[in-house]
């Protein structure tokens, strides 16, 4: 029974460390953080790097993304998608883009709720300006903040 409980104290151990290691514990902290993320995004999509931009969002096939009447679920689809939209990841089809955070919320340890907003500037050619409200919800993972659900 003494090394059932040692087991049993060791996951608890093992797993208070990991919560606690999940996400920092203060809001302001997380909001710095996700923000870092979105800026990094920005930055590679205003390089045309759509791969660079994608690492903000969470690589599992539950990440969901939707828009108007679309619905894609999964990393690799939000790739094909984004690709597909925006000329296959160019410069010019990409435009410069900007996010801004405008409310933040801590959903527990570990998940934040984002309302941003966005503003891609594009010449007419390739659709011309776009902006407009955001809904995300990131979660520390092992990569640090990562985007499960957009809906832009």
């Amino acid at each position: 029974m003494r090394m059932g409980s040692m087991i049993t104290g060791g996951i608890v151990a093992i797993t208070a460390v990991s919560v606690a290691m999940a996400a920092p514990s203060k809001p302001e902290q997380a909001r710095a953080a996700v923000q870092a993320v979105l800026d990094a995004s920005a930055k590679a999509w205003n390089a045309g790097d759509l791969d660079r931009f994608m690492t903000c969002y969470d690589k599992a096939p539950t990440t969901t993304y939707v828009s108007g009447d679309n619905f894609v679920q999964g990393y690799d689809a939000i790739r094909a998608r984004y690709a597909q939209r925006f000329g296959g990841g160019t410069r010019a089809a990409m435009g410069e883009l900007t996010l801004e955070i405008v409310d933040f919320r801590m959903l527990g340890n570990g998940h934040a709720y984002v309302v941003g907003r966005f503003h891609l500037h594009r010449d007419a050619a390739n659709g011309g300006d776009a902006s407009g409200p955001t809904t995300l919800v990131f979660a520390h993972t092992a990569s640090g903040w990562r985007i499960v659900a957009d809906h832009s």
